[in-house]
C-alpha cells in the first residue's frame, strides 16, 4: 500500500521500538515531570491536555442520565498508552494510573517490568494511544498488590523484639509465596512495624508480579528467624505473626486485546546524513531500508520502526506522517 503524499496531514516524533508501534499521531496528554520518584511519570501542575482536561489522567465519567460516558475532555489516559520521554527520545508504557497527577511506567516489552524513564524528574513528556498493537501478554495483566496496602495481622506470636518502623523484611513463608519467588520484573515486598515488641503492622513495598488468581485470603508468614533478620528489631524476641490480603490489598489490570489494524505511516528522514530504516510495513513484511537519503520521505506504508537494524537515524530527526 502506498499513502499518497498529498493526503499527509499529521506527524509524529519516531522513537525506534522493537516491542511498540508508531503511536497516535493524535497527542492526549504534554507537558514536563515536575517531581523525580522512581518509575513514575509526575506532573503535579494538572496535565496539560488537548482537549480541556477535566480530572488530568484519571478517565471521567457524566452524571446523571449519561453516567456512563466520558466527560467532554475526561478520557483520561488508559493502561497501555504510549509515553514518550520527548527530552532524552526514550518510551514506554503506562503500567498503571496512580492519580491524577501520577502515572505508574513499564518497560514498552510488554512484561511488565518498571522503567525510570524520566529520571530527573523534569523531563518533557507526551502520551499517545496505542497503535493496533498489544500491550498485554500473560506477565503483565491480572491481579497484584496493592503497594502502600496494610495487611490485615491475622495471627501473631511475637514478642521482645525491638520498636522500629517500616523496615525491610523478608517473608519466610505463606500461601503468598508463589507469587513472591516469580523471576523477572520487581519482587514482591514488605515493610513492617514492631510497636510493644510485636510485630504490628505489615505494609506493600512493592507490587511483584501479577497472577492469575486473586491474592484475598493468601498469607504472608514470618518467623523468628525473619523477624531476627531484620536488624532494628534487635535479635532476642521470639516467634514471628501471620498476615493475610484482603481485598482492599490488591489491584486488578484487565487484559489489553489487539487494538485492529493498526494505522500506516510514510516516514521521514529528518537527520543530515543517509540512515537505514528497518520497519514493519502494513502488510506485516519485515523490510530494510539501506539507503535512505536526508530529507526524504520512504515511499512504504509503516507502522513501526525497529530499533534493531535502524541506524544513522539520528533520535528526535526521524518523523512518522499521515
Amino acid at each position: 500500500m502506498i499513502i499518497n503524499p498529498s493526503t499527509l496531514t499529521n506527524g509524529i516524533l519516531v522513537i525506534p521500538d522493537d516491542d511498540v508501534n508508531i503511536p497516535g499521531p493524535a497527542l492526549k496528554f504534554s507537558g514536563n515531570a515536575n517531581s523525580n520518584i522512581a518509575n513514575k511519570l509526575v506532573d503535579t501542575t494538572r496535565p496539560i491536555q488537548v482537549n480541556p482536561s477535566v480530572d488530568g489522567f484519571v478517565q471521567t465519567l457524566q452524571s446523571g442520565s449519561n453516567q456512563n460516558q466520558v466527560a467532554f475532555g475526561g478520557q483520561g489516559v488508559q493502561v497501555g498508552d504510549i509515553v514518550y520521554n520527548t527530552t532524552d527520545n526514550t518510551i514506554a508504557l503506562v503500567g498503571a494510573i496512580d492519580s491524577a497527577t501520577t502515572l505508574s511506567l513499564v518497560n514498552s516489552d510488554g512484561l511488565g517490568v518498571a522503567i525510570d524513564l524520566f529520571p530527573l524528574g523534569t523531563e518533557a513528556y507526551a502520551i499517545y494511544s496505542p497503535n493496533g498493537s498489544p500491550f498485554n501478554n500473560g506477565d503483565s495483566f491480572g491481579f497484584r498488590a496493592l503497594v502502600g496496602a496494610g495487611l490485615l495481622r491475622s495471627t501473631n506470636a511475637s514478642a521482645g523484639y525491638t520498636n522500629a518502623a517500616n523496615q525491610a523484611i523478608v517473608a519466610s513463608g505463606g500461601t503468598i509465596f508463589d507469587i513472591m519467588n516469580q523471576t523477572g520484573g520487581t519482587p514482591l515486598t514488605f515493610t513492617m512495624t514492631t510497636v510493644g515488641g510485636e510485630a504490628s503492622s505489615l505494609l506493600v513495598a512493592t507490587a511483584g508480579k501479577f497472577s492469575a488468581n486473586s491474592l484475598v485470603g493468601r498469607t504472608v508468614i514470618f518467623d523468628q528467624t525473619a523477624m531476627r533478620n531484620v536488624a532494628a528489631f534487635g535479635n532476642t524476641g521470639t516467634l514471628g505473626a501471620t498476615f493475610t490480603f484482603e481485598a482492599a490489598d490488591e489491584d486488578f489490570t484487565d487484559q489489553i486485546l489487539p487494538a485492529g489494524q493498526p494505522k500506516a505511516f510514510q516516514i521521514y528522514n529528518g537527520h543530515t546524513t543517509v540512515a537505514a530504516f528497518n520497519v514493519l510495513t502494513a502488510g506485516g513484511d519485515t523490510v530494510l531500508i539501506p539507503q535512505v537519503p536526508a530529507g526524504s520521505v520512504l515511499p512504504l506504508a509503516v507502522v513501526r520502526v525497529w530499533a534493531a537494524g535502524t541506524t544513522g537515524a539520528a533520535l528526535g530527526s526521524t518523523i512518522a506522517l499521515t
